[in-house]
């Protein structure tokens, strides 16, 4: 049995709105990726441009390794001194009689510098030679007491032995002899206290001398006199002057040495030892420096002079004595010293600021022969304040290279002297080198 053909359904035509929709999204597609092609194709253009151009060398300080001296150092203020170098005080009041001398005179061992004199003590002193004569006359007047009560006891022993003689002859009564008897023991008792008179004149005499000579001694102190050969630094009286015990006259030194004077801090005065090497230069421009050892360290820290104990500071005092006298520096003025603890000789030596460090490793840049940087493990040894002393990697000749603050290295990096570069700015090419032997 025959079927009827099935019957088509009528076709859904699409609304104009969404095919322009449709249309507009795939060209933006299309669009976007042909955007991505072409800026992939242009950075690798650019890639491939610096790649073949090659990378700009590094402007670059470089520094030529040499054998040199590393020292470690303390740098300490001081103040300059003459050897034996001290102030001479007046040794009694008074007043100054005449200055001998003045500032910069040579003088010697001995020789008379100033008088003083001492109105109170020369009085004294004429008071007690009248003492003394009074008391030589009493003295004396006591020894012809007891010649005196020696004549008189003897005459009286005598009389006695006679009155006892006629009285055993029954010539006299024994009452008479009593009576005498009675006289030689008056007579003897005279003679003590005369004896006792002359040993208390004789030791009021010998107290008065005593006194005397010390206000002679005293007077002879009004004479100042060297106590060594030398120079006068400074005067600090005046014909007239009046002085108190203790006042400072004047001051001397021996130019024959040159001592300087230091106040160490505890922690610097650990580290130093007599007999090292010490440099001494004077305050000013184009100092000249001086060389010194250290003589004397004190035994243990004095506290600064101060009101208030908890912020008083102490120090270790600290004397150099210059290997030879220059005779030109000044006493008094102020020096600047350089204290050489360690030093190290024909070293090779690296500045600091061209040392790398990473954690406990050391290393440097080395410029190749062919002016790229590459790293050089180092090792140290003494460390000084700008130099360190390099006991490993480094040969005099090599050149380093000082980092350039706003470039970071890396090995293999092209660098070029920084005084070779071309100034108009173009490309310089490295300088031609040879390996180092």
């Amino acid at each position: 049995m025959l079927q009827p053909p099935p019957v088509a359904s009528p076709a859904r035509s699409t609304p104009p709105e969404k095919s322009v929709y449709r249309f507009k999204t795939g060209s933006r597609l299309i669009l976007t990726s042909g955007a991505l092609a072409l800026l992939s194709l242009g950075g690798w253009a650019v890639y491939a441009w610096v790649t073949s151009r090659g990378a700009e060398p590094v402007a670059v300080r470089l520094l030529t390794i040499e054998r040199d001296t590393v020292e470690t150092v303390i740098n300490e203020s001081g103040t300059l001194e003459l050897g034996g170098q001290q102030t001479l005080l007046s040794p009694l009041e008074g007043a100054v009689e005449q200055v001998l001398v003045a500032p910069g005179d040579r003088i010697e061992q001995g020789q008379t510098l100033i008088v003083l004199r001492n109105p109170d003590r020369q009085t004294a002193l004429l008071e007690q030679e009248l003492q003394a004569a009074k008391q030589a006359e009493t003295l004396a007047r006591s020894q012809m007491q007891i010649d005196e009560a020696r004549a008189q006891l003897s005459a009286d022993q005598e009389q006695l032995t006679t009155l006892q003689g006629l009285a055993n002859a029954g010539a006299i009564s024994r009452e008479r002899v009593q009576q005498q008897a009675t006289e030689v023991r008056r007579s003897l008792a005279a003679l003590r206290d005369a004896e006792t008179a002359v040993k208390t004149a004789r030791l009021e005499l010998q107290s008065l001398q005593l006194q005397q000579r010390r206000t002679q001694q005293e007077l002879q102190d009004t004479i100042i006199a060297a106590p060594r050969d030398g120079v006068v630094l400074g005067l600090s009286v005046k014909d007239g002057d009046g002085v108190e015990r203790r006042t400072e006259l004047l001051t001397l030194g021996d130019p024959r040495q040159e001592l300087v004077k230091l106040q160490l801090s505890t922690l610097n005065a650990t580290q130093v030892r007599p007999g090292q090497m010490a440099r001494v230069t004077v305050i000013g421009p184009d100092p000249t420096v001086y060389l010194g050892r250290v003589v004397e360290l004190y035994p243990q820290a004095i506290a600064s002079e101060s009101g208030d104990s908890q912020s008083a500071q102490t120090t270790v005092p600290t004397t150099i004595r210059l290997d030879r006298p220059t005779g030109t520096l000044i006493p008094g003025s102020s020096v600047n010293v350089e204290l050489v603890l360690q030093q190290r000789q024909n070293a090779v030596t690296l500045e600091i600021e061209a040392l790398q460090r990473n954690g406990a490793n050391s290393f440097v840049w080395l410029m190749d022969g062919n002016g790229r940087a590459q790293q050089q493990p180092v090792e140290l040894g003494l460390e000084g304040l700008t130099e360190v002393e390099v006991t490993r990697g480094l040969r005099p000749g090599d050149r380093v290279i000082v980092p350039p603050p706003d470039v970071l290295l890396t090995p293999g990096m092209p660098v070029v002297p920084a005084n070779s570069l071309d100034t108009s700015g173009g490309n310089a090419e490295p300088e031609s080198t040879e390996d180092e032997p």
